[in-house]
């Protein structure tokens, strides 16, 4: 029984690879990392009373091990993770002082140059990775619709683990995207013949500001069954500080436009597991919750043996 998230919450992030945990952390000490941030902008000359110093869209800061952080590292959030991933499964699931966040990424508008993709440039990609364990997208500031929200690709996951499947060797990230992004779905996303780049966060080729939001909005709006029993959608996720977006480790998404003008912080943040994914556990109760969606992907039924192996 998850300890945190209700049933209709993991059920969600089964179905679609992804689930919102309200109040993650306290929304206090989300708004003190705001401040925080607001502080190194101003050592680049970006001043929170100045929107005349708002110029660049987009701001990475930097990847901080600092005691602001100290009051996010709530029982919730280590709950809310293990839920998916397992119990005392989280490398960082103890620790509560010092740990780094990631990098931050603050959005100002009015376009964010961006990909389609999936994490995982600092290693190489097996189908039973341990060094993502889930994705975290972390808020620091209201995210409302057309604020920049982080988009999602509703059961993209699926594509990943069948092309994983298929890669026993591993694989790197960029070429991992490559073979996925040749399904029909994937391909129709992000444009037919247009070239995919070895930089993920490169921008996509299109026409115009206006025909992207216009071409994108047909996948929010419409879901694509796919034949092997699930359905693909775009949805925006949006939040308040304190809330967390947990993403399968496999799921695709990408930036989305600033309309808003609001300044929007967030931060990608990765839930490494202590050891790799299995997926012949002995006790079937065993598998978490990313284990079986894995093995659901790759068409195993119950007490069905995984026959997929790593080549190293």
């Amino acid at each position: 029984m998850p300890k945190v998230l209700s049933e209709e919450q993991v059920k969600h992030f089964i179905d679609k690879g992804w689930v919102k945990v309200e109040q993650a952390y306290p929304r206090e000490e989300a708004l003190k990392v705001q401040d925080f941030l607001w502080e190194e902008l101003a050592k680049r000359g970006v001043h929170r009373e100045d929107q005349n110093t708002w110029t660049q869209p987009v701001v990475r800061l930097g990847d901080y091990v600092h005691p602001i952080h100290n009051g996010l590292n709530s029982d919730r959030l280590t709950g809310a993770i293990e839920d998916l991933i397992g119990e005392g499964r989280w490398q960082l699931g103890k620790e509560r002082e010092n740990v780094s966040w990631g990098g931050y990424i603050v959005n100002f508008g009015p376009e964010v140059p961006g990909n389609w993709h999936y994490d995982g440039s600092h290693f190489r990609h097996y189908l039973d990775s341990w060094e993502q364990g889930v994705l975290l997208v972390c808020l620091f500031s209201e995210v409302r619709k057309g604020g920049s929200g982080t988009l999602v690709a509703e059961g993209s996951h699926n594509i990943v683990a069948k092309m994983l499947e298929k890669h026993p060797e591993g694989i790197g990230l960029g070429e991992a995207i490559r073979e996925c992004n040749k399904h029909p779905w994937l391909a129709d996303l992000l444009g037919k013949n247009k070239p995919v780049s070895d930089d993920i966060y490169a921008e996509t080729p299109s026409d115009n500001r206006q025909a992207k939001k216009e071409r994108l909005q047909k996948f929010m709006d419409t879901a694509y069954e796919d034949p092997d029993g699930y359905s693909l959608r775009v949805v925006e996720t949006t939040g308040g500080p304190g809330d967390m977006v947990i993403c399968h480790p496999f799921l695709y998404h990408a930036p989305s436009d600033n309309e808003l003008g609001v300044p929007r912080f967030m931060c990608n943040r990765v839930a490494p597991t202590h050891e790799r994914m299995n997926f012949n556990r002995e006790n079937p109760e065993d598998y978490s919750v990313v284990e079986r969606m894995i093995r659901t992907a790759l068409g195993l039924k119950d007490g069905e043996p995984c026959t997929w192996a790593r080549a190293e």
